[in-house]
């Protein structure tokens, strides 16, 4: 049977979120964060302008998409057991990432490798970006004082959480008007239904079409961070740094090779299925930026329930902190081994029961105000973190991407693994005939301006490389 060709906007979209695309305008926003840091209103200016327009489409499209899940599980066989596994499973995978986060700093040594000079620097560094912030020797009060309440979480008014924009409150609040909804019967719902599901498809193309600007807003964010943080804070919590995203690696690994036994395929099938929300999620700050593309892999290319995938797949990000309890994890030993404070298995165990905690706790708490609960697992240890604090909350947003990839891919995994007979025909999956390749035709001029630009480009960064270092020599 002849294959039908992809449409452009299709083949536009798979090169606009290319992951080698994508990393490609990450490392040239940071090369533009570090020669222009006069710039970074300007970067932030403009990041922000893509952060407000996929909060206003992807917010109202994880709404509906819960409502929809809700209204689609009660036709799964055993759906209560099933939502129940999903959530002690979220907890186990919480605490797996805390314990591989320990595992990945203790065999690293993260902070332990300091020289006199880093250790100076690192102390220069955080005097200058302390900013007015007030210092505790011992951090005791952090522990008391939680940016974090329960009472909040639970909204007292639907419509007045939609307008605040939180998260977690909104999923509440959608999860007990689904389940009323879902209670009458079918007939009495059906004009409300069809009415919800056009602007569910609507919010899901809109999304679509915003992410098409993902690479421009990679650079920007990159180059916000860059210029905000500067290059010698990302070089000296490059072991902090490099430890979390090797035990994000890990896990993810572990994730996609799980979806992958579970459906009885190879890993990289898997991950070529869910290769568009692995992309948005690592290069926007916003996880829910990469639901649409996750439910669409998990159920068009998967081939798993589209009703658990709608309920699971936005409310388990939001509420499993995987990525949370792996950060704090690698925070706290990073921390220990920088003041030289001896690790034992009664520490070890304690950190990663309170990393697990932090995680718990990190609900509802978003972008840098997180790392504060970082004093919350170090407290109990006698440790200070107020002393490295301003210096991780730089940073903290290189940190985001991945902190999300984990909770996503994990959710993805609990989802295989509570799934079984909930798939499609597996031959379904992956077509057999091989996709046509995208041609590309360039005529002479268009090469000529293209090799222009190239060169221009190459000896900009030759020449930033040959100014820095003379920088660095006078």
């Amino acid at each position: 049977m002849r294959q039908l060709a992809k449409p452009a906007a299709f083949q536009a979209r798979e090169m606009l979120q290319h992951p080698a695309l994508l990393l490609g305008m990450v490392l040239l926003g940071g090369w533009a964060g570090a020669v222009l840091p006069q710039g970074q209103s300007l970067f932030a200016a403009c990041a922000a302008l893509y952060l407000l327009l996929i909060q206003m489409a992807a917010l109202p499209f994880v709404i509906l998409a819960v409502y929809f899940g809700l209204q689609r599980v009660p036709a799964i066989a055993h759906a209560r057991r099933l939502l129940a596994t999903v959530a002690g499973l979220s907890l186990l995978g919480m605490l797996l990432c805390a314990v591989v986060g320990i595992l990945a700093a203790g065999a690293g040594g993260a902070g332990s490798h300091m020289t006199a000079q880093q250790a100076a620097a690192f102390g220069r560094l955080t005097l200058r970006a302390e900013g007015g912030m007030s210092m505790a020797r011992y951090g005791a009060d952090a522990a008391a004082a939680l940016p974090w309440d329960i009472g909040a979480l639970v909204p007292d008014n639907l419509f007045g959480v939609l307008s605040h924009g939180s998260m977690p409150s909104i999923l509440i609040g959608v999860l007990c008007f689904g389940a009323a909804v879902a209670a009458q019967a079918p007939g009495s719902t059906r004009s409300l239904g069809a009415i919800l599901e056009a602007s569910y498809r609507a919010l899901e193309s809109l999304v679509h079409y915003v992410n098409y600007y993902l690479p421009v807003t990679a650079f920007m964010l990159a180059a916000t961070a860059t210029a905000a943080a500067g290059v010698e804070a990302i070089v000296l919590l490059g072991g902090f740094l490099a430890t979390f995203l090797a035990g994000v690696l890990a896990v993810s690994a572990l994730a996609l090779g799980l979806i992958g036994w579970r459906l009885q395929t190879s890993p990289l099938k898997v991950l070529a299925a869910l290769r568009e929300p692995i992309a948005v999620c690592l290069f926007s700050p916003l996880a829910v930026a990469a639901v649409p593309g996750l439910i669409a892999g998990m159920s068009e290319r998967l081939g798993y329930s589209r009703g658990l995938v709608e309920l699971c797949g936005p409310i388990a990000p939001v509420f499993m902190r995987a990525g949370e309890a792996m950060f704090f994890a690698v925070l706290a030993i990073f921390v220990a081994n920088l003041y030289g404070a001896p690790l034992d298995a009664v520490v070890v165990a304690r950190i990663g029961a309170l990393s697990f905690a932090a995680a718990l706790l990190s609900v509802g708490v978003t972008g840098a105000r997180s790392v504060a609960l970082g004093g919350f697992v170090l407290a109990p240890l006698g440790l200070p973190l107020e002393a490295v604090l301003p210096v991780f909350m730089l940073v903290e947003v290189l940190c985001e991407g991945a902190r999300n990839l984990l909770s996503l891919l994990i959710s993805s995994a609990l989802i295989a693994l509570v799934a079984e007979g909930l798939y499609i025909n597996r031959a379904q999956d992956f077509p057999q005939t091989p996709l046509e390749p995208i041609r590309f035709v360039f005529s002479r001029r268009q090469l000529a301006a293209l090799s222009v630009l190239m060169c221009i480009a190459l000896a900009s960064i030759f020449c930033a490389g040959v100014g820095f270092g003379l920088h660095k020599a006078i």
